[in-house]
């Protein structure tokens, strides 16, 4: 009986007033959520399409951006509702609203399960560097909004030589030369003795962040594979191939600087960031490379899936804003006869639409998740809610 009055009372909460527009249906839900944040959901006619929609004040200071890591650590997944719960765990603010976050290994992928493909940063810790360095958003300590694209900049001194550092707890296949493994990755490095040496280094205080400078000292040399990541320190590991002459001198009982900017340099002020993949929207305009893909279409068939995924209906997730607000949005898709769901170039138009002038895609198909003060009201085209990388809030002070 209990569980039959929560449920009809979250549904007397969910939905208030219905507005027909132009290409669709609009919902008003949860208006008493909070102050500057307004919900709907939408139905678009012209692709039998529905999305859920979020609306945040950029002016409300009670309202925060913020991001999580599944699982606390790059190693594992989670669903979008537990780490919003996990975080209005911690007491000092609430979730009202979490999406599904970026891209990367959602299956094993021989240990690597869980690996994020682009930049995270968590509250002022650098967890994974800017990889599509076009499609990423941060927000810095004062609320500054930033999506300009931001790469980083990193070198480990030892002696007189320089190496550069390209990645920050990453696959060693995912391309890098030089790979630096924290703590956040999880236990070990999980890469095998084949491909490349690992130097255990002690003295960095984590966590590690986006400007970064401090000295270490090499503990150990290892070509074994898979190191343990100390607590106190990190693990780097050298690809076999690389000819620089830095490498000889990482040695047992040398020490050197590690230095980390991210650029430009208000991306160092960043509490708060994520990685997509393919910026949606630059100044109001729709990326050109979609544009161009969407306008080549022979002939467009409306729900019709399709090998190239930009140009497939397939369920999305997106963050936008403009000067006043935030905007998050997941269609649903894959569900013939509820919701076909968007094509990016659909996407991209209809975040115009709502008055957003900058726009990232995150990840989308199964991973697209809604969540609203703890409960899933999108309906995932897996049926159920899939385990993701990453997350993002929407949260509120905690009076």
């Amino acid at each position: 009986m209990h569980r039959f009055c929560v449920a009809i009372c979250f549904l007397l909460v969910l939905i208030t007033t219905t507005v027909v527009q132009a290409g669709g249906e609009k919902k008003t839900l949860f208006p008493d959520l909070a102050q500057g944040l307004h919900l709907y959901r939408y139905d678009w006619d012209v692709e039998t399409c529905v999305l859920y929609v979020v609306e945040m004040s950029r002016h409300e200071a009670s309202l925060h951006f913020e991001v999580m890591l599944a699982n606390a650590q790059v190693l594992g997944k989670e669903t979008v509702r537990s780490m919003a719960n996990r975080r209005t765990q911690r007491g000092d603010r609430r979730v009202l609203v979490a999406v599904n976050g970026g891209f990367g290994v959602l299956g094993d992928m021989r240990g690597y399960g869980g690996v994020l493909e682009n930049l995270h940063i968590q509250d002022g810790e650098l967890i994974t560097q800017p990889t599509d360095t076009e499609a990423c958003f941060g927000v810095t300590e004062s609320g500054e909004f930033l999506s300009t694209p931001v790469q980083m900049k990193a070198n480990l001194q030892i002696g007189t030589h320089t190496l550069p550092l390209g990645c920050i707890n990453q696959r060693r296949l995912d391309g890098c030369q030089v790979t630096l493994y924290t703590p956040r990755l999880g236990e070990s490095t999980r890469t095998n003795r084949r491909r490349g040496s690992e130097v255990i280094l002690s003295g960095l205080p984590l966590p590690l962040t986006p400007d970064y400078t401090h000295a270490y000292r090499v503990e150990k040399v290892s070509r074994d594979g898979n190191s343990t990541i100390p607590q106190d320190g990190a693990v780097l590991w050298i690809n076999t191939r690389l000819k620089n002459p830095s490498v000889s001198q990482f040695n047992t009982g040398a020490d050197g600087t590690l230095t980390l900017t991210l650029s430009p340099p208000e991306w160092n002020q960043v509490r708060h960031a994520i990685g997509g993949r393919l910026r949606l929207l630059k100044d109001g305009k729709i990326n050109e490379t979609i544009a161009e893909m969407h306008h080549a279409e022979k002939r467009h068939t409306p729900g019709k899936r399709a090998s190239v995924l930009n140009l497939s209906h397939e369920p999305r997730t997106a963050l936008g804003y403009n000067a006043d607000k935030l905007f998050l949005v997941v269609a649903d898709g894959r569900q013939p006869k509820y919701s076909t769901g968007l094509t990016l170039y659909e996407l991209a138009s209809i975040l115009i639409e709502l008055g957003a002038t900058e726009a990232i895609n995150l990840d989308g198909g199964s991973s697209s998740t809604f969540v609203v003060d703890g409960e899933v009201i999108n309906k995932p085209s897996g049926q159920q809610e899939r385990d993701v990388l990453n997350a993002v809030f929407i949260t509120a002070d905690v009076q």
